[in-house]
């Protein structure tokens, strides 16, 4: 009897606790919120990490078998972009090549060479990369080209090049973030005529094309003068309409296949923000007069930029268009770029190989 009492005071216990538990826990939209958005992240890398490099094949020699590694085939480093979303490390190299790499950094989970036939712009040095979505990859080049990586049936592919519209030439590019409420890229500028410092916001517009009916449509065509004689009664204007229903089929049918067609875009800069050094101190100011830009890094709504020449990283407010900086240690003279990891901001200080070791955090 005393112990069918302690097994069903225990069982009680444990379904009253679920209850509770649900109750004030697991009914609460925003917790409801993050669990589905943690096992969608799940679900995100594990498709992503499921596609692998092509088996290593034996040589004539059996005996002589090639291992190489394929994170060896990663040298010359450009950007390197850490994506949490997807848990890799992308990576774009000077020779044009694009990796992803495992969140371990132990293997290649795929690659692809950026074409140089059948482009309108040839590339140049890469200065940002951006990860928007699961499937999409923004990267720009010091000559304002944008770069367009897509995800698609597994497999990365590159989109049609596009050059930014509105740059000069007295515009100095550097560094590549994503403004998500706007959807608009930003780059930093300093113009080679002054030492000003500012952000160019970029925006991807539709293009507006002239149809043939308005081509070829005339002054007198589009405003035709009132005329005397007698308009048609409504009889004869319901004959003159009338359409079979296999007219409107065809009709419905290329109203679709006009509807499907992916309309042609270009990227212009939609605004400039100038920013203000008026809060620096003396010293941060002179080594500012200096500045070369590497990388950019957004966090909590602010935008990190390193002078890895002068030793200082810069923090940005782009809504009070502010800009001050902080002296960070030598160990990161001579640094490449920078990226985001664990909310930690990290400079690539040997960019001839890919290595966790040849990253070092500047927090």
């Amino acid at each position: 009897m005393k112990r069918s009492y302690v097994l069903y005071t225990t069982l009680f216990a444990v379904v009253v606790g679920v209850i509770l538990c649900y109750v004030f826990v697991f009914s609460d939209e925003d917790i409801q919120s993050q669990i589905a958005a943690t096992f969608e992240k799940i679900e995100i890398q594990t498709s992503h990490q499921a596609t692998s490099m092509p088996p290593v094949e034996a040589s004539p020699d059996e005996e002589d078998i090639d291992t190489t590694d394929a994170l060896e085939q990663i040298q010359n480093i450009d950007e390197v972009y850490y994506s949490d979303t997807i848990g890799a490390y992308l990576v774009l190299t000077k020779d044009n090549d694009f990796f992803e790499v495992s969140g371990n950094a132990n293997r290649v989970n795929a690659s692809l060479k950026l074409a140089t036939e059948n482009q309108s712009f040839p590339l140049g040095d890469f200065i940002g990369m951006r990860m928007i979505a699961e499937d999409k990859i923004y990267a720009v080049t010091s000559t304002g080209v944008i770069v367009t990586i897509e995800r698609e049936e597994g497999r990365w592919m590159e989109r049609e090049r596009k050059a930014i519209g509105g740059l000069v030439s007295t515009d100095r590019l550097f560094g590549l973030g994503y403004d998500q409420e706007t959807e608009r890229l930003i780059i930093m500028n300093r113009t080679a005529a002054a030492p000003d410092i500012e952000l160019i916001y970029v925006q991807e517009r539709i293009m507006k094309a002239e149809t043939p009916d308005e081509a070829e449509a005339t002054p007198d065509e589009e405003a035709e003068p009132a005329t005397d004689e007698p308009t048609q009664s409504a009889e004869e204007t319901i004959e003159t309409d009338a359409v079979s229903p296999e007219d409107e089929a065809l009709q419905s049918k290329g109203t679709e296949e006009t509807e499907d067609v992916e309309p042609l875009t270009e990227w212009t800069i939609e605004s400039r923000k100038p920013l203000t050094t008026e809060g620096m101190s003396a010293s941060i100011q002179q080594k500012f007069e200096k500045f070369r830009g590497v990388g950019l890094v957004e966090r909590q709504g602010r935008i990190y930029v390193l002078d890895s020449e002068e030793l200082v990283l810069y923090t940005i407010n782009p809504g009070e268009g502010t800009m001050n900086g902080q002296m960070v240690t030598p160990r990161v003279y001579g640094s490449t770029g920078m990226f985001l990891q664990d909310n930690e901001i990290f400079a690539i200080v040997r960019p001839d190989v890919f290595d966790l070791d040849a990253f070092v955090s500047v927090d």
